[in-house]
């Protein structure tokens, strides 16, 4: 059986798929292929999201990415792991900015950002630990997240985010229960909506995993359920198992959105 639609009814349904493609915060460079960590190291989230970060930016900042030697995911994140993530950390006396068995940290994979970017005479790029401020309500966290987010996307770089697992277990040196980081990943985002309301308590968004290198989709939002007073906004994203192997039976966690990594 066909089904003609009258003119004015494709009219209307094209509209608004348009305004829906309008009322977003997209990456420059969509049509760029994920760069995949696993092809080189099972730790090497963060220089594999430097990579896609670049890569799916705006002319200027696929430079970076064109820069670094290489054919796959393999060579180059490889190349970036010898060239910038081998040098001594500003931050870890005694180490180097990446290791295999702990990746790199927020700080160290900021260092190496700028590095990379140095010689292309592009803007200074800058992290930010996304912590409600005092007395900052949840609805004023989300907003702000979201600002941060958008200014770079706006800027021409998708921004890397740092997502990190939470659980809730037993330790002896406190005594108690309580809430404790059990791992963390960087991830890319590539769309986000343009707008958020007032009172919002939640948006979507896209992001590309490097574990894979896959474009996901998942949700950034304000409940963070029985970890009560976090200072953090909770992430969704039920394609990303990051530290949920290292859960332990009848325990309790929460993926959160930590940081950014971006333009602003």
């Amino acid at each position: 059986m066909r089904i003609f639609l009258a003119p004015s009814i494709v009219c209307i349904f094209l509209s608004t798929c348009l305004l829906s493609a309008q009322d977003l915060l997209q990456a420059p460079n969509g049509d760029a292929s994920p760069i995949n960590q696993r092809r080189a190291y099972g730790n090497a989230c963060g220089p594999a999201s430097l990579l896609n970060a670049f890569q799916y930016g705006n002319e200027k900042w696929q430079k970076v990415f064109h820069a670094v030697p290489g054919n796959n995911s393999r060579t180059r994140i490889r190349y970036v792991v010898g060239t910038w993530g081998n040098r001594p950390s500003n931050h870890l006396k005694g180490h180097n900015r990446w290791n295999a068995k702990q990746g790199v940290n927020l700080l160290d994979l900021t260092d190496m950002a700028n590095e990379m970017r140095t010689s292309h005479f592009l803007p200074k790029i800058k992290h930010e630990v996304l912590v409600a401020q005092s007395r900052e309500s949840h609805t004023a966290h989300l907003r702000r997240s979201h600002a941060r987010l958008a200014k770079s996307l706006r800027r021409g770089l998708p921004p890397i985010i740092s997502i990190r697992r939470y659980a809730y277990r037993f330790n002896k040196e406190v005594g108690q229960k309580s809430w404790w980081p059990i791992r963390a990943h960087f991830v890319v985002i590539t769309e986000i909506p343009k707008k958020i309301a007032r009172d919002a308590t939640s948006f979507k968004i896209r992001y590309i995993d490097p574990y894979g290198g896959f474009t996901r989709a998942g949700t950034i939002h304000t409940d963070t359920g029985n970890f009560k007073n976090c200072p953090f906004l909770a992430a969704s994203m039920p394609d990303t198992a990051v530290g949920k192997s290292f859960v332990q039976p009848g325990e309790s966690s929460l993926l959160t959105l930590t940081a950014i990594i971006g333009s602003w």
